[in-house]
């Protein structure tokens, strides 16, 4: 499974961040042994103030609200009740 999704919209001042992490969970069985490895990363954040929503990779680069949204079904929904 290698997903994106939302993480917990945290707001500081006037301004919300939605973190967007990457999870990737992996198994593994074979003859007597199951192995289970995952990460969580950040991907992205997007920024939610008076002037919009934008959204920035990694490397601070603005990406597309809407390209991520594509990624993330619920994406949506978090962002729906921040848009003024």
């Amino acid at each position: 499974m290698d997903e994106l999704r939302a993480g917990k919209p945290m707001v500081a001042g006037k301004v919300t961040l939605v973190p967007i992490e990457r999870c990737f969970i992996q198994s593994d069985t074979g003859d007597m042994v199951c192995r289970v490895s995952g990460f969580k990363e950040p991907y992205a954040v997007i920024v939610c103030d008076a002037v919009g929503i934008c959204a920035f990779d990694t490397e601070s680069v603005e990406i597309s609200v809407e390209s991520l949204m594509q990624k993330i079904p619920d994406l949506g929904s978090v962002l729906a009740p921040l848009s003024h």
